[in-house]
């Protein structure tokens, strides 16, 4: 019976580890550089022995919500387009203030399967005229600053 219950506790916890470690999609560093564009980059987490190794982003894609369209979408078949961790990669578009965007692109590794990343982000001013990055459900929201 102690041996059964054994079995059953490291059943459920390889189960756990399982459904933990497989995800749909991933998100993506985002930061606002100086010149008020995001920097949109793979964490650094990604890189867990810090090898600074080259990652191959396959597609990027950017869709304004509101109208529901998409503004661009490049695929990187032939040609190999390499980033490395918290490398900004290059969407080629010029992000507006007061527009909420759902940015994605497309990663793969050598020998692994493909990653989808995927956030919804936003410009705003704030009171000062500063720039400011809203991201995730903040995005979303009307109710800024």
């Amino acid at each position: 019976m102690k041996r059964r219950n054994i079995h059953f506790l490291l059943l459920i916890f390889l189960l756990n580890i399982l459904a933990g470690c497989i995800r749909a999609y991933y998100t993506p560093d985002i930061v606002l550089k100086e010149n008020g564009q995001p920097c949109i980059s793979i964490p650094r987490s990604e890189d867990m022995l810090r090898t600074n190794r080259s990652i191959n982003i396959t597609s990027t894609d950017i869709y304004q919500t509101s109208t529901r369209s998409y503004l661009s979408e490049k695929y990187y078949p032939e040609k190999q387009y390499y980033v490395k961790a918290q490398e900004c990669i290059d969407f080629n578009y010029h992000f507006q203030n007061d527009i909420t965007y759902d940015i994605a692109f497309t990663s793969e590794e050598k020998g692994k399967g493909g990653t989808s990343w995927i956030a919804t982000i936003r410009i705003v001013k704030d009171k000062e005229g500063n720039s400011q990055l809203l991201i995730g459900n903040e995005a979303n929201s009307d109710d800024v600053n």
